[in-house]
């Protein structure tokens, strides 16, 4: 009875996640040849979104009087990426994995966010 109970939880109303949080996790950054494309899935973003490229005639780029607006994305998505901190991982040897390169350097990535 508790099981099946807790099965028909939805994981997304269940979450003392804020908003912000739940909007978060619906995002995801992708790389499509030389570009990177952020992705925003929140029913709020998208609805808006909309809006705004219905008013501007097609895509909304950072030109023109809307370039400032377009810094602090720019500024958040590098701090995200940590791009000018990220360690080049080292060359595989034969005592350590690739898998375990790759922990190193997303462990160098994260120590400045856990010391917070």
């Amino acid at each position: 009875m508790v099981a099946a109970e807790i099965d028909e939880l939805d994981p997304e109303t269940t979450t003392d996640a804020t908003p912000e949080e739940a909007a978060a996790r619906k995002m995801e950054i992708r790389l499509v040849d030389d570009e990177a494309h952020l992705i925003l899935r929140d029913p709020t973003t998208v609805t808006v979104a909309k809006k705004v490229t219905e008013l501007s005639g097609g895509p909304v780029q950072g030109v023109g009087p809307v370039a400032g607006m377009f810094v602090p994305l720019r500024r958040s998505t590098n701090q995200l990426l940590q791009i000018q901190r990220m360690p080049e991982p080292e060359p595989e040897d034969e005592c350590g994995s690739a898998a375990s390169n790759a922990a190193k350097v997303v462990r160098a990535v994260l120590a400045p966010r856990l010391r917070r």
